[in-house]
């Protein structure tokens, strides 16, 4: 019974802590940065030609 009290209080802990804000800024600066990293620096052809003309405007990004 106490290791099911300290299990549940470790479970509340953790649950507090992944609904800090904190914590959801960095998980929210992380997938924008990985979803700007993929639209501006892949060389998978979907993706490039979509963000051509962009990248060019952008002139700080060669993709040729």
């Amino acid at each position: 019974m106490a290791y099911q009290v300290g299990h549940e209080r470790q479970h509340r802990r953790i649950f507090r802590w992944l609904w800090s804000l904190p914590f959801q800024m960095v998980a929210v600066l992380v997938m924008v940065g990985v979803v700007l990293y993929t639209l501006l620096f892949s060389g998978y052809p979907p993706i490039h030609d979509a963000t051509h003309e962009f990248r060019h405007a952008l002139m700080l990004i060669p993709c040729h």
